[in-house]
């Protein structure tokens, strides 16, 4: 006989993510800047002391986030990554006899995450493509279930579709008991996507990886009241960021103003890559940020014979669309390959 774990533990098994691609692959499968990330961020984080243990809760950086957000300092926490903060949620927010109501096709870590905390999930689809929930559909669901939770991703992660701000202002005035998670962590690669400030029962979640293309550093945060953040910042473990990530995230902050830049030039590589991907026959259903979005008969095979092909790709099962594929924007010299890998799947699974 062995300690049993907690049911809802035992089959919870992890969801696929990109950015494992095989050796040799090209990997599109992630959505981060295809941009170098700034020398300073770099330089800061080689000079970091990792003889010293970093502050407990991230003073340094949450000081400077709470002054460009204009918030509290207790209305911001800093996290190994925002899929951390993900976790961390669902642990002081949701757990057994509670739910939490998902907006798919989504993340597949906001489920899992709600899940593992014994919470049950709900999900509300999207109807498309174009990929759009009905509001009056959303608030109903809110109104008859009641949850502690309601995850919105937006700019969508995988269908790319912008939820209406007003809509998110609506949803918590109808459901004042559940906490209404805002993921932002793509918006800075999003051109003419307005940020959303947090208020009341809404709280944001932001990356400080993607758009300085840094994801291997694990760094995001999440703003709000300051009653609801510790909550949050209770559900974490002390020194869950580290000396060089903390560095680096003081730097990245002085460096927004390449951020425009940085936005003009996906949408450079962004309308190229589109076009190198229509010219080998792809079906492409939406575009924005660092991703592209195409339709194939059969995801999962379609994945599998990229990677014989020469490239990883994101196979969107997993996020709820089982015949989409999510290509991440790439350096130009790399479309090319882009262009003849999809060509070689084509006449593979024709």
């Amino acid at each position: 006989m062995l300690p049993s774990p907690r049911p809802e533990l035992e089959h919870l098994e992890p969801t696929p993510h990109g950015g494992d691609a095989a050796p040799g692959c090209v990997d599109f499968s992630t959505g981060v800047s295809p941009l170098p990330p700034p020398e300073a961020v770099l330089d800061a984080f080689r000079a970091a002391d990792v003889r010293r243990y970093p502050h407990p809760t991230a003073l340094p950086l949450r000081e400077r986030l709470a002054a460009l957000h204009g918030v509290p300092l207790d209305g911001v926490v800093v996290g190994n990554g925002s899929v951390e903060l993900i976790w961390a949620l669902a642990r002081a927010f949701a757990g057994p006899g509670r739910s939490a109501l998902v907006l798919t096709p989504a993340f597949a870590e906001y489920a899992q995450a709600v899940r593992a905390s014994g919470a049950t999930v709900e999900a509300l689809a999207a109807k498309g493509p174009p990929f759009e929930w009905s509001p009056e559909e959303l608030l109903a669901t809110l109104r008859r279930q009641k949850p502690s939770l309601l995850f919105i991703c937006r700019p969508s992660n995988p269908c790319l579709s912008v939820f209406p701000v007003e809509t998110i202002w609506a949803a918590a005035a109808a459901a004042p008991e559940t906490l209404v998670v805002v993921d932002e962590a793509y918006q800075p690669l999003f051109e003419a996507v307005p940020p959303v400030h947090p208020e009341g029962n809404v709280v944001v979640l932001r990356s400080l990886t993607k758009v300085f293309a840094i994801p291997g550093l694990r760094l995001g945060y999440l703003f709000g009241d300051p009653r609801l953040v510790r909550a949050v910042r209770a559900a974490l473990p002390p020194w869950n960021v580290s000396a060089p990530a903390l560095a680096a995230g003081r730097v990245a902050l002085e460096c927004l103003g390449q951020v425009e830049a940085v936005r003009t030039e996906v949408a450079r590589l962004r309308k190229s890559q589109e076009e190198a991907l229509t010219e080998a026959g792809a079906r492409v259903e939406a575009a924005g940020g660092t991703f592209l979005l195409c339709r194939v008969p059969e995801a999962r095979t379609f994945a599998a014979a990229a990677v014989h092909a020469g490239i990883r790709v994101r196979d969107c099962t997993s996020l709820g669309l089982p015949q989409h594929i999510r290509i991440g924007v790439r350096p130009e010299v790399d479309h090319p390959l882009l262009r003849a890998a999809w060509r070689r799947v084509r006449e593979t699974l024709e």
